[in-house]
């Protein structure tokens, strides 16, 4: 663990249990820190407005620009939340291990998890980060991001794709194809003999926050199987899209992806 980061992340929680503006000599007694340490340290903060000192009183307190973390985890708290009885509900109807994936910089993360019944699973990781371009699930939300997030995606984080505008017009098209259909469907891309269907989650401004579906094995997933788990994944997709607020446009998609 950084040790440099546990002190700095020790004058938050202080700062956050006091009912009051703090010194600089009342931060160094509660954290036993020296002083130069501690003034260090609450300088940098100051820089981000995470914290913020009086210039009268030359006090300290939490910054606003802590209040934008807080409520995005309040978001994901609600995400999840809602999102737990959809996953049991599809889990139920397609007894399959099903998922909810959300972004992580360039990266799709799994935040919540409901496994099915049968034996025979495809093993995806709690909080395992995998780029968003693979697998139908997290290909589903890469899907319904702005173009300008698309293109700095295969920018930054598919550079070779520079010297292969092929797989570049190849992907586009695939992405292009999932906004039309509503769900990403992908075989043994990142898992071997898998076979992943995803759809977005929409939020009340319309913007794509997540993405659900489910992973199984090849042998349970013949043409009309995935058929019929396309459409029940597309349909709980829209299910928590509804919980979150969204209201479906004429197209159904995002408006921040025309």
């Amino acid at each position: 663990m950084v040790q440099s980061l546990m002190r700095a992340m020790e004058i938050l929680e202080h700062l956050r249990q006091s009912d009051k503006s703090c010194s600089l000599a009342e931060l160094t007694r509660k954290t036993g820190l020296p002083s130069s340490t501690v003034h260090r340290i609450l300088q940098t903060f100051c820089s981000t407005n995470y914290v913020v000192r009086d210039p009268k009183t030359h006090l300290y307190r939490l910054g606003t620009a802590l209040i934008p973390l807080g409520m995005a985890a309040t978001r994901r708290l609600k995400l999840r939340d809602s999102a737990l009885p959809v996953l049991k509900n599809l889990m139920r109807m397609t007894e399959e291990d099903v998922f909810l994936i959300i972004i992580s910089g360039y990266q799709g993360i799994v935040l919540e998890k409901v496994e099915g019944p049968n034996p025979l699973k495809v093993v995806e990781r709690f909080g395992g980060e995998v780029d968003l371009h693979c697998g139908g699930i997290r290909r589903s939300l890469l899907a319904y991001q702005s173009d300008s997030f698309i293109e700095s995606y295969i920018r930054h984080h598919l550079p070779h794709m520079a010297e292969h505008p092929e797989e570049r017009e190849t992907l586009l098209r695939n992405l292009s194809r999932i906004r039309e259909e509503g769900v990403a469907v992908s075989r043994g891309e990142y898992i071997p003999h898998a076979v992943g269907i995803g759809a977005p989650v929409f939020d009340m401004n319309d913007k794509a926050v997540a993405s659900i579906g489910l992973i199984a094995p090849q042998s349970r997933t013949p043409p009309e199987q995935v058929k019929r788990l396309k459409e029940l994944v597309k349909q709980h997709a829209e299910q928590l899209s509804a919980l979150l607020g969204y209201v479906r446009n004429n197209r159904g998609i995002s408006e921040e992806c025309k």
